[in-house]
């Protein structure tokens, strides 16, 4: 199994979880994409190399912004390299996730389950997002309160845009439709061999046609889209367990308090978690012990 990684903070969380998911003499991989503008990724990149092959790091990352296309770059690199590895299953996660169920429980499951495409793929929801033709993309997530002046001017961007997007809509121009009508599916998955290899090959060409410029929180979209065109008999859910705050776009941190309910999802991997939150995962899956102590100085991760 490859696990890729998106993660732009707290290291020494992001040890224990490698070091959980892919322990010495482990046959997995785990690869990092860390954002290219974090403190985490200057500290990773002056790491040594991992001479057992066991965790990766992606060398040309991208900076990422939240629901800019530059999270399906992100993923793009992330799933080019785990492509090559020659595994069986691939699982996206983020440093902020934790695995549920043990290895032998995983993969006991993924063999017997035939195959499947275990994302969320829900068609039409939110395809507006994939339609319009925003310019404000790079700065959705500015502060009012410190970036006032420049929070301004993403507004009269907005108004450009849904100018532009009616006067597109007067004359029946509408964006291109590459892989047919768009689902929508948290960006969280988990593929085997050859919905990854078709990831390799259309997200590069997909992000070179530019059809995602000025699209909002493509990585929702794209990848449910691409796999539920390729392989509709296939589709599963993502075994993922999430909990959103009413109204909120952000999943809340979890805490001990979802233990039950997290064993009851029957989910492979828990998000978003913390330790300076509630080190309660620290101890899951229960069958896993972790090394001590877990230090933000641990050289456990290494860059290619």
């Amino acid at each position: 199994m490859a696990y890729l990684i998106l993660a732009h903070e707290n290291a020494a969380q992001l040890d224990a979880l490698l070091s959980v998911l892919v322990p010495p003499a482990s046959p997995d991989v785990a690869i990092v994409h860390a954002d290219k503008r974090s403190a985490l990724w200057q500290a990773l990149r002056r790491r040594p190399a991992d001479p057992s092959g066991r965790v990766r790091v992606i060398a040309d990352p991208v900076a990422v912004r939240w629901g800019h296309m530059s999270q399906v770059e992100a993923i793009a690199r992330l799933v080019r390299d785990a492509a090559g590895t020659g595994c069986d299953y691939a699982h996206l996660i983020s440093g902020a996730d934790w695995p549920a169920v043990t290895r032998a429980d995983l993969a006991a499951q993924l063999a017997s389950s035939g195959g499947l495409c275990h994302v969320e793929a829900i068609p039409g929801h939110h395809e507006e997002r994939m339609e319009t033709f925003r310019f404000d993309t790079p700065w959705l997530r500015l502060d009012p309160r410190r970036d006032a002046r420049a929070y301004a001017v993403t507004w009269e961007l907005r108004r450009l845009a849904r100018w532009l997007d009616a006067a597109r809509a007067a004359i029946g121009a509408r964006r291109s439709l590459p892989y047919g009508r768009w689902h929508y599916g948290s960006q969280w998955w988990s593929l085997p061999a050859d919905a990854l290899a078709l990831l390799a090959r259309e997200l590069p060409r997909l992000l070179a046609s530019t059809r995602l410029w000025g699209t909002v929180c493509s990585d929702e979209h794209v990848v449910p889209t691409i796999i539920a065109q390729a392989f509709p008999a296939r589709l599963a859910g993502h075994r993922r367990f999430i909990r959103f705050p009413p109204g909120q776009s952000s999943p809340r941190l979890l805490d001990a308090g979802d233990r039950h309910a997290i064993a009851e999802s029957e989910a492979w991997f828990i998000r978003k978690v913390a330790t300076a939150h509630d080190p309660f995962f620290l101890t899951m899956p229960a069958a896993i012990t972790l090394p001590e102590p877990i230090s933000v100085r641990d050289e456990s991760i290494f860059r290619v």
